[in-house]
């Protein structure tokens, strides 16, 4: 069986790697979306408090698919304050995510991989993403769910503040003698700066 640590972990491939991380993630959030009921909320809390010392922008949040962490009432909270809001849409499987303008109220149409934004909706260029994801790590990698989306999103606007977006306890184990405390990485895996949870925000500084 393949387990991390073991001879066969080191010599599997990327993708065989991370698909045991995503087989565990699922679950750990999966009852961690059970575990903490008041999460959104408490989500908008400290999302707010984050960006209150940054001017607002142009903001780009997700429609949570199945058991991710739901940052629409952060969304609404951060429209409050001048925020402009925005919703990733897939364009083609191998290119980079756009965004197109939303309100909270506004029609969605059901895409394949996602719920996007009415296709007449005013394409924008937003100064922040919130970042789905499955797990993170202590140096703040993170593992999405496969497509790629975001990883080719990120590597084409370097200046971006990404903000990761999960429940605590997707989190890998923190310690360093743990052989799941850092998620298996390819050459295009970037790390996040700052990853918000329920609990609060986790910083990882990165070497610029």
């Amino acid at each position: 069986m393949l387990t991390p640590g073991s001879a066969a972990w080191h010599t599997a491939p990327l993708e065989t790697r991370k698909a045991w991380h995503r087989r565990q993630a699922r679950v750990r959030r999966k009852l961690a979306a059970r575990a903490e009921p008041g999460s959104a909320l408490a989500l908008a809390a400290h999302l707010e408090s984050f960006l209150s010392k940054y001017p607002p922008g142009c903001l780009s949040g997700y429609w949570p698919q199945g058991m991710e962490l739901d940052p629409r009432p952060a969304m609404e909270r951060l429209a409050q304050r001048g925020w402009t809001l925005a919703l990733p849409v897939v364009e083609d499987m191998n290119k980079p995510l756009l965004f197109r303008q939303w309100s909270p109220g506004d029609t969605l149409v059901h895409a394949l991989f996602s719920t996007e934004p009415r296709p007449e909706a005013p394409l924008c260029d937003p100064n922040v993403i919130l970042v789905p994801l499955l797990a993170f790590d202590r140096v703040g990698q993170r593992l999405g769910q496969g497509g790629g989306f975001y990883d080719r999103t990120l590597a084409v606007r370097p200046g971006i503040l990404a903000i990761g977006i999960a429940f605590s306890d997707q989190a890998c184990p923190f310690d360093a003698d743990d052989p799941l405390s850092l998620l298996p990485v390819g050459p295009y895996d970037k790390p996040l700066s700052v990853i918000v949870t329920e609990r609060g925000c986790r910083h990882f500084p990165q070497e610029s």
